[in-house]
């Protein structure tokens, strides 16, 4: 729920935009014109990656508001909406496991969200992302001492202490203020993709000392190698994915040297007795992932292996992990 997340910030002073939360149409209209500027349109609950609009202009804020909670284009997790000051500034992902008093910081990493290069086109679960992005240790200190801490002791003073994965989707300001976009109780995806090819060790054992409340950060490795995930994406997708079409080249993509591809929305082709043949049965389809000593040879990797796969209509960003290139050069 969007709308707690944004209560339990206030409650506990995390840094979050100001906003408000509505189920009434007539008040989300009103607030829109007051604020005089752009706002993200949120739905409260669920919506696959969908259901924040980060709006332009009033008319197009409106119109996203209108879709929750008048159309009903996200269902139930759509009856109350967050309507947020949209934020200035760098996009992170931190992803920390906790057995609800330690925690252990994983690398960080950061998403492309938007369907098309450049970011543009709408809003999508996650097209590609890289790991790890540079942080200055002192920002670092703050998002630990602002968002990682606070969260942490804040639910278990609230009486609901946390074990697991949180995932903070963070908005740094140009004055460096760690500010909250999101929290989710799970990995990111594409986020865990990038995330996982930098560990050694064993991560279910670190996970399972978090669920015992006994975290052993000893159970794994935080290497020093790169990784780029690029996502393939179905025909139509993020509004109609196309299903069944047949995915040629998986094969050959495997042979690409430090790259691994992740599957997700595939299933195995009715019409090939074998079992041997994928066919697409989602969204986001395929997750290329390229690991190397470097942002550039793990975006290589990813690329030269991505482009091995094939089907009709097929989508991919050509411009994944090019922020990390530029910070390199």
């Amino acid at each position: 729920s969007k709308a707690f997340m944004k209560r339990f910030a206030t409650r506990h002073g995390i840094p979050t935009a100001d906003y408000i939360i509505t189920s009434d149409y007539g008040e989300a209209e009103r607030y829109i014109d007051e604020r005089g500027n752009a706002v993200v349109v949120k739905a409260d609950g669920l919506a696959g990656g969908k259901g924040a609009v980060v709006t332009k202009s009033a008319a197009e804020a409106k119109a996203a508001a209108k879709a929750a909670l008048v159309d009903g284009d996200f269902g139930e997790a759509g009856k109350t909406i967050v309507i947020e000051d949209r934020l200035p500034g760098e996009e992170m992902s931190v992803h920390v496991v906790t057995d609800g008093e330690r925690w252990l910081t994983l690398p960080v990493s950061r998403d492309h969200k938007r369907i098309g290069d450049g970011d543009t086109g709408p809003n999508t679960g996650g097209m590609g992302a890289f790991a790890p992005v540079a942080v200055d240790p002192a920002l670092m200190a703050r998002i630990q001492d602002e968002v990682i801490r606070p969260t942490i002791d804040g639910m278990r003073a609230d009486g609901s202490p946390y074990r697991g994965v949180l995932y903070a989707g963070l908005m740094i300001a140009p004055d460096g203020t760690p500010n909250l976009l999101e929290h989710n109780v799970r990995f990111g995806d594409p986020e865990t993709q990038v995330l996982v090819s930098l560990l050694d060790g064993d991560l279910a054992a670190l996970l399972a000392s978090a669920a015992r409340g006994d975290l052993d950060e000893s159970a794994v490795r935080v290497t020093t190698r790169h990784a780029v995930v690029v996502v393939l994406a179905a025909e139509g997708y993020p509004a109609s994915p196309r299903k069944g079409d047949v995915i040629e080249g998986l094969d050959a993509a495997a042979e690409v040297e430090g790259a691994q591809v992740f599957h997700a929305g595939t299933r195995a082709d009715p019409d090939d007795p074998a079992g041997r043949r994928a066919v697409t049965s989602g969204g986001r389809v395929l997750g290329v992932c390229g690991v190397g000593d470097s942002a550039k040879d793990a975006r290589d990797r990813a690329y030269r292996a991505a482009d091995r796969i094939r089907w009709p209509g097929m989508q991919l960003r050509r411009d994944i992990a090019t922020s990390a290139l530029a910070k390199t050069d």
